[in-house]
């Protein structure tokens, strides 16, 4: 009789451990269910480029909300390209991003501001000093900007 009340005690246990395994596993769904990210979330892409002579200047941003993202690629004629990738936050218009840049086979980060108007994009060119290791602007009030036009993704 008592070995027939501790099988029976047994079962009720090993039944009541596995009834709270199957909530946990519910509450884990639940969870990742309500941090995914909405559907209507999908980041829009935009395209700017300047031919000067055979040299050209393409930008490629990529944008959800003010968060930005994407490609700044400079390529003079018959000299070695610079291509960058870069994120950051566009405040109004204005975009001050952090590129990762590759140029002349060396790395480095360096600091970029563009502001977009309309069907242009104007990126700033200027002198730069380094700043705990990124590039930045010396004085961007001694800037000069290069007027790119928006043009279809490819």
């Amino acid at each position: 009789m008592k070995n027939t009340g501790l099988a029976l005690l047994a079962v009720i246990a090993l039944a009541s451990c596995q009834k709270k395994e199957e909530k946990t596993e519910t509450v884990t769904t639940e969870e990742t269910t309500v941090t995914a990210p909405p559907p209507e979330a999908v980041a829009e892409k935009e395209c700017y480029r300047k031919v000067i002579a055979k040299d050209s200047i393409v930008v490629e941003i990529e944008h959800n909300g003010d968060s930005i993202h994407g490609i700044y690629h400079w390529k003079p004629y018959e000299k070695d390209k610079k291509i960058s990738t870069y994120k950051g936050v566009m405040i109004g218009n204005t975009a001050n991003v952090v590129a990762e840049s590759q140029q002349e086979g060396m790395n480095y980060k360096e600091e970029v501001i563009f502001t977009v108007t309309g069907n242009t994009l104007a990126v700033k060119f200027g002198e730069m000093k380094e700043d705990n290791g990124i590039w930045k602007y010396k004085d961007t009030s001694k800037t000069s900007e290069q007027v790119l036009d928006k043009v279809d993704c490819n």
